[in-house]
């Protein structure tokens, strides 16, 4: 059976993408009946509006993403500020009070991140971010990359002849990560990425064959390499750079 064949029998798949039709055509639904005055107001102030489509955007990423967290964390931040409205008109809890409470949050559910990135399992109780089946815990050597950059810069340089991947984890931070001396080791090796409110930035050979699968969320994740003409890629060795983007950038670069 080929690789093709494979993917359209994949059932994880037709299930994603049976979910997000399902959920396009719910929100299609609500914009017709609100576009017909049905909707209450009271309702559609909040459902339609910036913090309504983070909710939005947030399902969608859940229904269609084996990764969940890009959707908890849209859902967690438009509920947040959706909460601080209802608390503020209807009982008089006015918007000062809620923002007391906004970054404390937002530091403690970061700090959850790294520790759930960094830990071998989930965290008891806590499924913020998941754990990756394929990458549980990154050994430290030198054929691997495990980087936290948490309110500060962290620039790595690998020389690595079998580089195996790793992990990256940039929180209010960022770092470049020079890898234009490495040698991938055999098959798929991957880099686990992690971007909130920062950067990464990968510089790595001309050769090297290299995907990503990065989801961006008022953010991005661009893919600036140049390749010069005759450069031969060697399709035995794979880097994947998989995660995720959330309020921040970052790209893949050589120095062609």
């Amino acid at each position: 059976m080929s690789r093709r064949s494979e993917k359209k029998s994949n059932p994880s798949s037709q299930s994603r993408s049976s979910a997000l039709g399902i959920v396009l055509i719910a929100l299609g639904g609500l914009f017709l009946l609100d576009n017909l005055d049905i909707i209450p107001y009271e309702i559609s102030y909040y459902l339609f509006n910036w913090k309504g489509i983070m909710i939005v955007v947030g399902a969608i990423l859940l229904s269609t993403k084996d990764n969940k967290s890009p959707g908890i964390i849209l859902m967690a931040v438009g509920g947040f500020f959706i909460m601080s409205e209802v608390l503020s008109y209807e009982f008089n809890w006015h918007w000062y009070d809620t923002r007391k409470m906004f970054w404390p949050i937002l530091l403690i559910v970061i700090g959850l991140i790294i520790l759930n990135r960094r830990s071998k399992s989930p965290l008891i109780g806590v499924h913020v971010i998941e754990v990756d089946e394929d990458n549980k815990d990154v050994p430290s050597d030198g054929d691997h990359i495990n980087v936290t950059a948490a309110l500060c810069g962290d620039d790595r340089t690998v020389t690595s002849q079998n580089f195996k991947g790793g992990k990256v984890t940039t929180v209010m931070g960022g770092g470049t990560y020079d890898l234009s001396a490495a040698q991938l080791a055999e098959g798929t090796q991957k880099i686990d990425l992690m971007v909130l409110f920062g950067g990464a930035t990968f510089i790595v050979p001309p050769d090297w064959n290299v995907r990503i699968e990065v989801t961006s969320i008022f953010g991005g994740f661009s893919d600036s390499r140049k390749v010069l003409a005759g450069t031969q890629t060697d399709n035995t060795k794979e880097l994947l750079i998989k995660g995720t983007v959330l309020f921040g950038g970052g790209e893949v670069k050589n120095y062609v």
